[in-house]
């Protein structure tokens, strides 16, 4: 390839944002000057499964062709990070899935979930997350990973990569080399992995080594710093040639394509400007270069890729073996859909019913601490629910359903009952840890209602230390499905042994 063609094929080296809801010839026009592998989509540019199968269709008839078609692509681990949830029901997070029924259902519900996004026209899914979550005060990874053993997270990485795969979608393993002991967000900060290659050995890098033998064909990157393996502070391992080419391709023996997580984040725009960072982790190794939003990064990446190539900063065999693994995945593996129909959107939604996803949330459901609260709850109840997104239904209101006398309270403590005449309830939804506010409030509950039946719907350590909590539940996670069948648990309607059952074989 000369060095005119190679020029004009930098936007090959880019996977960018959508912006709207619609296919406008503005959209088509950017499309078309930037000319990237694919494109990310987000909830926010779905209305419902007619459009978004319209849009994505669109994006393949643009920059797709029979021979090369586009990465259509969503981060579709389930759970809180979907972006098909506003208009199908969605599995429950990683943990939860692992929880209720291990490999087995997680290999099942990453096939259907893989079959759905192809349907719509998505062939590539930025899950699973084979991070370890082994740090309680972790404030991004949590429940989306697939536990706290090294084990459970190799394992279950296992299944849902084999899940996908088995559709013809194509699976990404993240973070590498590992976001699950960090306390802070790339997404806010440049977190820092502190711990020492021994451990990182045993325990970070585990998942990934594993996913390179089964033959997973992209890596995302983290925005992390990783200083026992990279020693500069200002090199996360995203734009670091130490982690990247030394450890995953060099070390790892990983010949597939690596993807930088979104570089619009802080763990990396905290550096340097987008173009800097575009130019630095290609020569750490990178292949593809991540925008969650169509501009300006993509512009700026452009521009400092062109430079770069044409000063010799980056040589035009490193280009082109990027190029060369791209193409390659996509000839190889990105799937072009099928024209959409009425009923092609039925089997889709059909595929992961409601029913069957009350009976995984019903599974995941676990008893952390047992004190002297009891369930089935005793009527009537006293529910203080912290922290609920107002898109969820209260659970007062679902306990009602199945009969139970239930009264929903604010935080208003002139509000609470003076006494308790059947069972307190307090629910507790955090991805990391509450805010000083609703921390205060929790704990006054608490301790004014000592016997409270307490839930953790999000994260499972959201009341560690507090000597007030006597009766803890978990749910792993705070889907639709996740509140009803918790509903059902408090009030005595399921039996917490046959819930956990084996998935239904398709």
């Amino acid at each position: 390839m000369n060095a005119a063609a190679l020029e004009s094929s930098l936007g090959e080296l880019l996977i960018v944002g959508f912006p709207g809801t619609e296919f406008t010839a503005e959209a088509r026009e950017r499309l078309m000057r930037v000319r990237p592998s694919g494109v990310i989509f987000f909830a926010a540019n779905f209305g419902d499964a007619d459009q978004a199968a319209g849009i994505t269709r669109s994006v393949h008839e643009t920059i797709g062709a029979p021979e090369l078609p586009a990465l259509v692509c969503a981060d579709e681990e389930g759970g809180m990070v979907s972006q098909i949830s506003g208009f199908w029901e969605v599995p429950p997070s990683a943990r939860a899935v692992a929880s209720s029924g291990g490999p087995p259902l997680v290999k099942d519900l990453a096939q259907r979930t893989a079959r759905r996004l192809l349907a719509l026209g998505i062939n590539l899914t930025f899950a699973p997350v084979l991070d370890v979550d082994s740090n309680p005060a972790n404030p991004v990874i949590g429940i989306r990973s697939f536990g706290s053993s090294v084990s459970q997270v190799t394992a279950c990485g296992r299944a849902a990569v084999e899940g996908v795969l088995a559709t013809g979608a194509i699976p990404v393993v993240k973070h590498f080399p590992g976001h699950g002991d960090t306390s802070q967000d790339s997404h806010v900060a440049l977190p820092t992995v502190t711990a020492d290659r021994a451990r990182m050995d045993l325990r970070e890098l585990r998942p990934f080594e594993a996913a390179v033998n089964w033959g997973a064909p992209v890596v995302m990157t983290a925005h992390v710093l990783v200083p026992a393996f990279e020693p500069d502070p200002t090199r996360p391992a995203t734009i670091s040639r130490r982690v990247v080419t030394d450890l995953l391709r060099g070390r790892m023996k990983f010949d597939g394509v690596v993807i930088t997580d979104a570089l619009e984040m802080a763990g990396v725009t905290s550096i340097a400007p987008y173009g800097e960072i575009a130019v630095r982790a290609i020569e750490a190794g990178c292949d593809l270069l991540l925008y969650s939003r169509p501009s300006p990064g993509p512009e700026e990446a452009l521009t400092a890729l062109r430079e770069a190539l044409r000063s010799g900063r980056l040589s035009e065999e490193r280009v082109q073996a990027s190029l060369s693994r791209i193409r390659t995945l996509r000839a190889a593996s990105a799937a072009r859909p099928h024209p959409w129909s009425d009923s092609l959107e039925r089997e889709a939604r059909q595929l992961v019913p409601p029913e069957e996803l009350d009976r995984i949330a019903e599974g995941a459901i676990r008893m952390l601490k047992q004190g002297a609260g009891g369930i089935p709850l005793r009527n009537p109840i006293d529910v203080l629910e912290v922290n609920r997104p107002a898109s969820r239904a209260g659970i007062a209101d679902l306990l009602r359903a199945h009969g139970m006398t239930a009264r929903e309270v604010g935080p208003d403590v002139s509000t609470w009952p003076r006494r308790i005449e059947g069972t307190a309830l307090l629910t507790l939804a955090a991805r990391a840890s509450l805010s000083p506010e609703d921390e205060a409030t929790a704990r006054a509950w608490l301790r004014r209602y000592p016997e409270t039946v307490a839930v953790a719907s999000l994260n499972p350590h959201v009341a560690d230390g507090w000597a007030e909590v006597r009766t803890l539940l978990a749910t792993f996670d705070n889907t639709p499905a996740s509140r009803r069948a918790l509903a059902r648990r408090l009030a005595g309607a399921t039996d917490p042994a046959k819930s956990r059952r084996a998935p239904r074989a398709r």
